[in-house]
């Protein structure tokens, strides 16, 4: 009887330990692996918290940026520079000076001005000014040159004319260089070229002024 009992003590053992497969070992260093791997992602998830989170709810300045605007004194400024290089050279134009996001803040037909010169010329600034480039630029990424262009900008809803120059603040000329765009300047009545002259004889006159800032 003990020797019987010792038999089935031993089998029980024996089919106990059976139950240990090598699939059932490698379950602890898989555990291991993904444990790990969670906490390789929490950790470089909390990195980019670290270095993304620069705000402080009571430090304004942390929360809002300080951007120079262009008054009514800036926008005449720039309108009567424009005019007046306009009337040197007898160039029958529309000046139409624009805020960061394209809305005129001063439209001048001078006499002589061709009608639809009035909605090229706003059409010019909205689009310098929200593409933070001169349409000069985008005129000739759309213009095809040997066998190349930028077609698609030819259905998109802007003035792809010379004409248009942004008023750029900082360092850059807009487009990315690193400025700030307060405002546009768009002419049209004569050619690209000599819309983009008076454009840029306004964006000029506020030279002094923006260096200063």
């Amino acid at each position: 009887m003990p020797l019987l009992f010792l038999c089935l003590l031993l089998c029980f053992i024996s089919s106990s330990f059976s139950f240990i497969s090598p699939g059932q070992i490698t379950i602890k260093p898989i555990r291991n692996q993904s444990s790990s791997s969670r906490i390789v992602r929490m950790s470089s998830s909390s990195e980019t918290t670290t270095t993304t989170t620069t705000t402080n709810p009571d430090d304004p300045m942390s929360l809002f940026q300080t951007t120079p605007v262009l008054t009514s004194g800036a926008a005449q400024l720039a309108l009567s520079a424009a005019e007046q290089c306009a009337s040197i050279h007898g160039y029958k134009v529309t000046i139409a000076i624009s805020d960061p996001g394209g809305t005129p803040l001063l439209v001048k037909r001078t006499d002589g001005a061709f009608p639809a010169s009035y909605e090229i010329a706003v059409g010019k600034a909205k689009t310098a000014a929200l593409f933070r480039k001169a349409t000069g630029a985008l005129e000739d990424s759309a213009n095809v040159v040997e066998g190349s262009s930028r077609a698609a900008l030819l259905s998109a809803p802007f003035v792809l004319m010379r004409g248009g120059v942004p008023i750029i603040v900082g360092e850059g000329t807009g487009g990315g260089g690193g400025g700030v765009c307060i405002g546009a300047v768009g002419v049209s009545g004569v050619t690209p070229e000599e819309d983009e002259e008076v454009a840029m004889a306004a964006v000029n006159a506020l030279g002094p002024a923006i260096s200063k800032l």
